[in-house]
């Protein structure tokens, strides 16, 4: 289980061995430039999954991300939960963005700003069991 949420993460992190660079053989991750953290929000409703008691876990809630791209999930193939709720997550999902994560069971996306236009949306994610999309703007 790993708990990123609340931190003002508004930009996508990548490894620095992905750059080529590995420091004493460790993967090391770092920020891209020009990215500041983002405000913090109040939240004051009740969360979909307030547990998720799955195996392998991401919670990236409570951040300032406002798209999501597939290089995001490289190697997360195992990841069976992830939450990206409270995030200002504002472009239009067409069934590209989670191709990695094979293996989702429950997705968490409420309280974002969605556009759901395209009919292929999700459609990457197999074993998907679970999906929140409620208190999106769009």
């Amino acid at each position: 289980f790993v708990d990123l949420s609340d931190n003002r993460i508004s930009g996508a992190a990548r490894p620095v061995a992905a750059l080529g660079e590995v420091d004493s053989g460790v993967e090391v991750w770092r920020w891209p430039r020009g990215l500041a953290p983002g405000p913090l929000a109040a939240v004051s409703s009740k969360d979909f999954m307030p547990s998720c008691n799955l195996n392998f876990t991401l919670d990236l809630s409570r951040n300032n991300l406002v798209t999501i791209q597939q290089e995001m999930f490289t190697r997360l193939s195992r990841l069976q939960c992830l939450r990206l709720s409270h995030n200002s997550i504002s472009q239009a999902v067409n069934g590209s963005q989670f191709v990695p994560l094979t293996g989702l069971r429950v997705l968490d996306l409420s309280y974002n700003k969605l556009d759901l236009y395209h009919g292929r949306s999700f459609t990457e994610l197999p074993q998907l069991e679970a999906l929140d999309l409620s208190y999106n703007s769009q």
